[in-house]
């Protein structure tokens, strides 16, 4: 399918600004998506979410919606309230403690007369009164004269009262339940369901909206209220469609947007880096044809770009008998390395870089090693035609180098931005030209520590066609995986 898309449009690669708006809009999702997973808000639903799914909180709610004030031992408290005060022996208790008869009954029991009229009665009970009582003349006696006084006592009215009340059912109702367990049981009942804590209760266990008035019902509707706003939404939607999977594993280890007005030092040399180590200059090798100069490196609009010129320049040369050694040049380009910077094995590499097509020109984006080899060759565009590229990897194998590389086709990639990468793990290595696997090999794979070189080189003694010509950098990434961190 890529191939005839390649034939109708002129490229099987997916558009790079549409590829690159949306990568950057998934990391930008991916960036909202850490921020809510990490928001008060996510923290609160998951609080609410754990909490309201536990049996616990289940059951409370059942409890509020289910049960009522019958069910409750509260409710059986106040039922043998109600038996007791509906009962006979209570009622009439109450009816003759509440008539006052027991207050006047304590006053006479303590009165003169009552205590006078008890010692009469008890000495008309003894031995003595009777024998004196069957004695002639017993009128006119001591005896008689207490037994006078008794009889007047007994009628009056307060000892007749209490005589008469202390003999009633009624009085001796009272004092059977006064201090017993059975009166003990309803005063308790009576205090208790008279009390706030009770009445509470019950007015909000017959209250028709008391599962509303909850704070677990808050509790709810705040859960509820969580999920219906548009962040979860997205949050819960993007969450199940596993979309960051891929953003996810990676961590960013470097970067540059090229944003300032000169390029960072911190980040990048510009020269092959043992130039720039053993003498803090540049220099070229044997079979290249231009010199690498400052002044062919540009920050602007933020990019970076190295341009290729005709123009006079004197360098050294790296010769392998001599040394480094002083030499002519009838072109200068550029050359951007993070050598002393940085170094990673394993990861993504990835960089967006517009080409001029400018055949014999090498425009090249790689990788090496300390020792010059291994080393991967992310791009390289050489060919005369503007719409090939190559690609591949270079390793020293039996003592002499192995060369191994692919061309690649379907576009024109002159004067057109495309994002080229390299994934490189310990069992593969995979090309991609906006996301799209060109190649991948998985033996001989490198693994030694690399840093990243951007050159632009003329290997040929033919002259080059259109003159300048430059390679823009509009930005550099690494990656590594996570799970290597």
């Amino acid at each position: 399918m890529p191939g005839i898309f390649g034939k109708l449009f002129g490229s099987k690669f997916p558009d790079t600004e549409k590829f690159e708006s949306k990568t950057n809009n998934l990391k930008s999702d991916f960036k909202r998506f850490r921020e809510y997973e990490n928001s008060t808000f996510y923290k609160r639903y998951l609080e609410l979410d754990k909490l309201i799914h536990s049996g616990d909180f289940e059951k409370k709610v059942k409890k509020l919606k289910t049960e009522k004030f019958k069910d409750t031992d509260q409710y059986r408290k106040y039922r043998n309230f109600k038996s007791l005060s509906k009962s006979k022996d209570i009622k009439n208790y109450f009816k003759f403690k509440n008539s006052g008869k027991p207050e006047r009954i304590d006053k006479i029991l303590s009165s003169e007369d009552y205590q006078r009229f008890i010692e009469l009665k008890n000495f008309t009970e003894t031995q003595a009164f009777r024998q004196a009582k069957a004695t002639k003349g017993f009128k006119k006696s001591p005896e008689y004269e207490k037994y006078k006084e008794y009889r007047r006592l007994k009628k009056d009215p307060e000892i007749r009262f209490i005589n008469k009340t202390l003999a009633s059912s009624a009085f001796k109702n009272y004092e059977i339940l006064k201090g017993s367990e059975r009166l003990k049981n309803y005063n308790e009942f009576s205090q208790y369901v008279n009390s706030k804590e009770f009445l509470d209760f019950k007015a909000e266990m017959e209250d028709p909206q008391r599962f509303k008035k909850s704070e677990e019902y808050k509790l709810i509707n705040e859960y509820e209220e969580i999920k219906k706003t548009p962040d979860f939404i997205w949050f819960s939607k993007t969450k199940k469609s596993n979309s960051f999977d891929e953003i996810d594993k990676w961590e960013l280890t470097f970067s540059d947007e090229f944003d300032g007005k000169n390029l960072d030092p911190n980040k990048w040399i510009t020269g092959y880096f043992w130039g720039k180590a053993l003498m803090n200059d540049n220099y070229v090798l044997e079979n290249e044809r231009q010199f690498f100069t400052d002044k062919n490196i540009e920050l602007r609009d933020s990019l970076v770009r190295i341009t290729t010129k005709k123009e006079n320049s004197k360098g050294k040369v790296w010769n392998r008998q001599y040394g480094f050694m002083p030499a002519d040049f009838e072109y200068t380009s550029g050359l951007i390395s993070t050598g002393h910077s940085f170094r990673q094995k394993y990861g993504k590499f990835e960089a967006k870089i517009r080409l001029n097509h400018s055949y014999p020109l090498t425009h090249s984006f790689w990788m090496v090693s300390e020792k010059n080899v291994p080393q991967i060759d992310i791009l390289r565009y050489h060919d005369k035609s503007s719409q090939k590229i190559n690609m591949g990897y270079h390793m020293q194998e039996n003592g002499s180098l192995k060369n191994i590389n692919w061309n690649i086709t379907g576009a024109n990639f002159s004067d057109n931005f495309y994002i080229y990468s390299i994934e490189w793990t310990p069992e593969n290595l995979t090309w991609k030209i906006n996301g799209e696997t060109v190649k991948e090999i998985t033996s001989n794979i490198p693994d030694e520590e690399m840093y990243l070189v951007l050159s632009s080189h003329l290997l040929d003694d033919k002259a080059p066609e259109n003159l300048p010509a430059s390679m823009d950098i509009d930005w550099i990434r690494c990656y590594k995986l996570k799970v290597e961190s």
